[in-house]
Formats: C-alpha cells, structure tokens, sequence
C-alpha cells in the first residue's frame, strides 16, 4: 500500500496525473463542438448550451461520488479495502437506482424549462435531444467518474490516465459514425449523436477500467467478504443522507460564479465578452489548485484511515505541497495576463478589460486556496451538512446579493467579479472553524459523521 503514504512523490504524482486527467477531459466537449460544427451553427450553439446545463445538473450528482470517493480513500489507508469496498459497491448500486429516475425527471423536464425561459424555438428541441441523452444515463455516467477515482485511489493513476485517452480516441471514433455515416438515421438530431457518442465512450472507459480494477485488487492478499444485508443497508442510508448536502455545495459553487456573469449581461456586449474570456483564463489557471485539492483530498482520507497521531502536522504539509504549485501558477498567470488575453481574444474585444477582470480573479486566490482545501477535507470528514448550509447561506446572502451591487448600484464589471472574494473569505473562516472543532473532538468520520448533520 506504497500509494497511501503522504510523501512529497506521492502527493505530486496524483496532483499530475489529476492535472493532466483535467486539461484531457476537456477534450470531450471540444472534439463534439469540432465534428458538429460542419451541420451548422445551430447545433453548434445547443451543444455549447446543453454543456452548461449538464454542468449545473451533474454538479449536484458530483456528492455521490465524492461520498463514496472518501470512504474508498478513508479504507485503503485503514487497509480495510477488502472489507469495505464490496459493501461501499452494493451501496452505491442501490444509490444510483434513484439517481436515475432523478435523471429521467431531469432530462424530461429540459425542454419546458427552456420554452419558460423563452429560449429561442429552434434551439429548444436541439438542447433538449442533448441533455436528455445524458441525464437519461445519468447512472453510467455516475458509475464512470466513480470508477475513474477508484483507479486512481486504488493506486492506479497512471492506468486511469491511459484509460481517458482511450476514451478520448473512442469518442473520436463513435462522433464520426454517428455522424457521417449511415448509422446518424437512428437519432433524432446531431446532438443526439454526439450526446451518444460520450456515453459510449464512458460505457467502454467503464469497462476496462472495472477489468483492470477488479484484477489489481484480486492480486492482493486479502480476499474480499460477501457483503452482510444489514451492513449494506446502513451504508446506503448513510450514503444516501450525506450525497445531497455535498453536491448541492457544488451547485451554489457553481450558480455562485454563473449568476454574476449573467448580472455582468446586462451592461452590454463589450462586458459580457471581456469577462467571457477572463473567465475562460482563469478556470484553465484553476486546473492547477483543482488538482493539488484533488490530491489532498484523496491523502487526507488515507490519513482518517490510518489515524496518524501527527494529523496536524500531515495537514499543514497538504497545504503547503498544494500551495506552492498554486502560488507559482498565479505568478505565472499574473506575468502573462496580456498574452493569454491576446490568444482567447476575438475581433473587438477591450483586452485592458479582459486583462483588469483576469486579475480581479486573482485577487481572492488565497481565500479561494483555503475555502478549497478545507472544503475538501471536510469533504472527507463526511461533513455534508454543514458544507450545504454554509454554502447555501454564504451564496444567497452574500455572493449574489454582492454582484447585483456591483453590477445595477456601482456599474462596475470589475467589483462584480472582484467581491466574490468576501463570501469566499467567509466561508473559509467557517471550514478553518469546523475542522479544528472536529479534529479536537477526534470523531471517527466513518461512523458519527457520515450523515447530513
């Protein structure tokens, strides 16, 4: 168990391969913009569209995988996999069940959505097609990022990282033929093709990652336990209670950052692009942070497994192996704003306004760097309730409320993008406050806090 150990190695290891696994991923989206381009700007434009709302869908699903992610984390480092993992699948199946007529809700619900927020017509159906092949099979795609972490999590971050590159090929591939073959006649529109084309290839990632897995894992010396009935049901009541609080923190992260953009809309074409592109630069700096928040997460489970006397002293070793990369990508990014400015701008963009929103951005960083990392390991800890309620109050009190001033009462695109800082700093003040609370307590996360509460 090599992979569980908290060295500089390890730790920089993961955060690579997350990184990479991130800049790959992106992938996806642009080689569907690419192939359905050539069948118009229509469908070119409801894919964008649909993208954003599958975003904002998948957001909330995203606690399931981080629940289960955590316990998987939480047992490797217990070295209890063995034990733990059979119960934890069995749990997770039942789970996606009504992850799944939750999706089929979704996905039937897009269309008249859009016709009441008076979408353009033609667009509507088109959108529609999308999503609704996506949220239609919102329990695959579950299934596949769990899968993904797994592999890492298990000690298999390489293989995960030629697993989505296989994919990637796949995806290649499948948007071909179902778009300029023959086989396009069986969907109602391209952007039902190219939906299908991803849920193939993550049907195919899925696969021959679970092959992988489930040899790797046989090849150790303990030998996996036929679940008990009642250990399962305890596991998915308590998966089922904790899921909803840590995704809906990822949709009011998520409504947290689109809503300004839409306040920044109404000051008129030259805003909205410039913060576009400011935006576009900053979450590509983000992949960074993302990928050392990713790797703390992950280690920080290893160590609840474990139950190191030294914690805090593991802890304040994540931040910094996290925080130097992150600080070196903000110099970075900082340096050359008026390049990067340069390479995302189109015909008539005010570049100064995209460079001063770029670095409005940066300006919270730090708050953003530890409301991020706590997060994450309050993730961990299982800590659902609270990281729903602090984020729902912070957003809808703070974040919101902030950027409609910016924007009505001052007219000012910086400040709009510039005061997310102060709920940021907020809310990282409330994450720092809990965790040293619950480390002094030395609650055990697998048994009290794995609940919604």
């Amino acid at each position: 168990m090599e992979h569980t150990r908290f060295t500089v190695r390890n730790f920089t290891g993961y955060s690579a391969v997350v990184l990479g696994l991130g800049v790959v991923s992106v992938g996806f989206g642009a080689v569907d913009l690419i192939m359905i381009a050539p069948k118009g700007l229509e469908q070119a434009a409801a894919v964008g569209q649909a993208e954003v709302l599958i975003s904002a869908i998948y957001a909330v699903f995203i606690g399931v995988v981080d629940v289960f992610s955590g316990r998987l984390a939480i047992a490797e480092g217990e070295e209890l996999t063995w034990r733990r993992l059979p119960v934890l699948a069995t749990s997770l199946l039942l789970l996606l069940v009504p992850c799944q007529f939750i999706g089929i809700g979704l996905g039937l619900g897009i269309e008249p959505l859009l016709r009441a927020t008076g979408q353009k017509a033609e667009l509507i159906p088109l959108v529609g097609d999308y999503v609704q092949v996506r949220t239609y099979a919102i329990a695959l795609v579950l299934g596949y990022m769990i899968l993904s972490e797994s592999l890492k999590i298990c000690g298999l971050k390489n293989f995960s990282a030629l697993n989505l590159l296989f994919g990637l090929a796949m995806n290649v591939l499948f948007n071909w033929v179902f778009l300029d073959t023959g086989a396009s006649r069986l969907f109602a529109s391209p952007t039902a093709a190219v939906a299908t084309a991803t849920l193939v290839a993550q049907a195919l990632m899925t696969l021959s990652g679970s092959i992988v897995l489930v040899r790797q894992l046989r090849r150790r010396p303990d030998r996996f336990e036929r679940p008990g009935r009642k250990a399962v049901l305890t596991e998915f009541r308590s998966m089922a209670r904790t899921a909803p609080g840590v995704g809906l923190r990822h949709f009011n992260d998520y409504l947290g950052t689109t809503i300004p953009l839409l306040f920044i809309g109404t000051l008129g074409v030259a805003q909205l692009a410039a913060a576009t592109v400011a935006t576009k630069i900053y979450t590509l700096f983000c992949r960074v942070p993302q990928a050392c928040f990713a790797g703390s997460f992950v280690f920080y489970g290893y160590a609840l497994g474990r139950r190191p006397s030294d914690l805090a002293r593991t802890v304040r070793k994540m931040r910094l192996y996290s925080a130097v990369p992150t600080a070196a990508a903000t110099a970075v990014t900082v340096l050359a704003a008026p390049w990067l400015v340069v390479v995302f701008a189109g015909p008539g963009l005010d570049r100064d306004l995209a460079q001063s929103l770029l670095y409005a951005y940066l300006l919270y960083v730090p708050a953003y760097f530890f409301e991020q990392i706590l997060g994450e390991m309050l993730t961990a800890r299982q800590r659902a309730g609270l990281l729903f309620l602090s984020s729902t109050a912070v957003t809808y009190a703070l974040t919101i409320p902030l950027a409609w001033c910016a924007v009505f009462l001052l007219d000012s695109t910086f400040l709009a993008i510039a005061c997310k800082g102060i709920p940021t700093a907020v809310l990282a003040l409330v994450f720092w406050r809990a965790l040293r609370r619950v480390e002094r307590s030395g609650t055990a996360p697998a048994e009290s806090e794995m609940s919604l509460a």
